[in-house]
C-alpha cells in the first residue's frame, strides 16, 4: 500500500479546506465541501491521531523580527548525510531541510537568521554542525509564495472562495517591519503548537479575555507578522515527486516570473533570493516523469527564464524545535 492510499478524496478535500484557512471550523468546511459536520470532525480526529497534518504558525520572516532567512547548501561528509540532515531538522531556527540529488550528501536547507554576525559566521559553516561544509549561501529577498501558501488542488475556485471568506484580511499597507512584543510571542509559541487552539484556551494560558486574546490574534495575521499554516506531506496527497528548481532570471522580469509562478497550482513555493541564481521554487508533482513537462509547458515560455539547475527531494526532513540550540546559543 502507499502512504497516499490510507486517504481518499473526502481526506484530501478536507485537507486542502484546512490549507486554506487552518482554523476554520469543522461546521464551516462541512458546509463548503457538502460533507456532515460529525463527519468531519471524525475525519479530522483520523488525521490528528495518524500524525498526518499539523498545526502550526511561523513568522514572516521579512516582517518580524527573528531576521533574515538564509538558504544553504551543504555538502555532508560521506556516511553523515542522514545524520547531519536529522540534525538539522532538529533545530529550533530550521525552516526547511531536505536531501537532493545532484552529488553525494547534498542537502538545502532555510535557516533563521536573528542577526548578521551569525549570517557572517555561516560563511564557515553552520555552528555545532561539523559534519557539514556550507557549498552556498542566499538570502530571501521576496517570498512570492510559501509552504503555508499551497494547498492540494481538489477543490472548486467556489468552495475556495468560500474558505477565504472567513480569514483575517491583512492590513492594505502593513508596516515593513514589526517587533514582536513577549505577549505577541506568547501567542506566537501556542499557535506554533496548535494553530487550531481555541479562542477560550488561548486566552486561559494569556490570562486575558477571550475577545482580547482573539484581537491579539488578529492584530498578528492582520499585520503579516505570523502566518497560520496546516503542514502535510505533499506525498500524502498524491504529489510524491518534490522538485527543487534553481532559476537564472532577467531583473526586468523577476516580478513577472516570480508572480507567474507562485499562482501555479504545482509550485510549493517560490522565493526571490540574493546570488546568481535570482529565484528558488519546489514544485510537487504526481510522479517524476511530469517533470518535463512542467519544464517545457511552464517555463519554456517563460522568456525571462535564461537558466535553471533542478534537483529531486530524495527526502524532506520535517523540522520542528528539539534539543539542539538555535545558531544564537551555538555560536556562543
Amino acid at each position: 500500500m502507499n502512504d497516499s492510499d490510507i486517504l481518499d478524496a473526502v481526506d484530501h478535500r478536507i485537507i486542502a479546506a484546512l490549507q486554506i484557512n487552518p482554523r476554520a471550523g469543522v461546521a464551516e468546511v462541512g458546509r463548503i465541501l457538502g460533507e456532515h459536520e460529525r463527519s468531519v470532525a471524525r475525519r479530522l480526529q483520523r488525521l490528528l491521531n495518524l500524525e498526518i497534518v499539523h498545526f502550526t504558525a511561523e513568522y514572516e520572516r521579512l516582517r518580524s523580527a527573528p531576521g533574515h532567512s538564509a538558504w544553504l547548501r551543504l555538502k555532508a561528509r560521506p556516511g553523515c548525510l542522514e545524520a547531519v540532515g536529522d540534525t538539522l531538522a532538529r533545530r529550533v531556527d530550521a525552516l526547511n531541510v531536505a536531501a537532493v540529488s545532484g552529488a553525494p550528501g547534498l542537502l538545502w536547507c532555510e535557516l533563521a537568521v536573528p542577526d548578521r554576525p551569525l549570517l557572517h559566521a555561516l560563511a564557515e559553516g553552520v555552528p555545532g554542525l561539523p559534519d557539514a561544509e556550507v557549498l552556498d549561501m542566499c538570502l530571501t529577498l521576496r517570498p512570492f509564495k510559501t509552504a503555508a501558501e499551497w494547498h492540494a488542488p481538489v477543490l472548486t475556485d467556489e468552495e475556495e472562495r468560500l474558505l477565504r471568506a472567513s480569514l483575517v484580511q491583512p492590513l492594505p499597507v502593513p508596516a515593513d517591519r514589526y517587533e514582536p512584543t513577549p505577549t505577541d510571542e506568547r501567542v506566537a509559541g501556542l499557535l506554533r503548537h496548535n494553530a487550531r487552539v481555541s479562542l477560550t484556551e488561548l486566552a486561559r494560558e494569556l490570562g486575558f479575555s477571550t475577545a482580547t486574546a482573539g484581537r491579539r490574534l488578529a492584530s498578528l495575521l492582520e499585520r503579516r507578522v505570523l502566518r497560520l499554516r496546516t503542514a502535510v506531506d505533499p506525498a500524502l496527497l498524491g504529489r510524491p515527486a518534490r522538485i527543487l528548481l534553481r532559476l537564472k532570471v532577467r531583473p526586468a522580469g523577476l516580478e513577472k516570473v516570480g508572480t507567474a509562478l507562485a499562482a501555479h497550482r504545482d509550485v510549493h513555493c517560490c522565493t526571490a533570493v540574493t546570488g546568481p541564481y535570482a529565484l528558488l521554487a519546489e514544485v510537487c508533482l504526481p510522479h517524476e516523469k511530469d517533470v518535463y513537462g512542467f519544464l517545457v509547458d511552464v517555463l519554456g515560455p517563460a522568456g525571462d527564464v535564461t537558466d535553471l539547475d533542478t534537483a529531486v527531494i530524495t527526502r524532506a526532513y520535517s523540522p520542528g524545535p528539539g534539543p539542539d540550540t538555535p545558531l544564537r546559543q551555538a555560536s556562543t
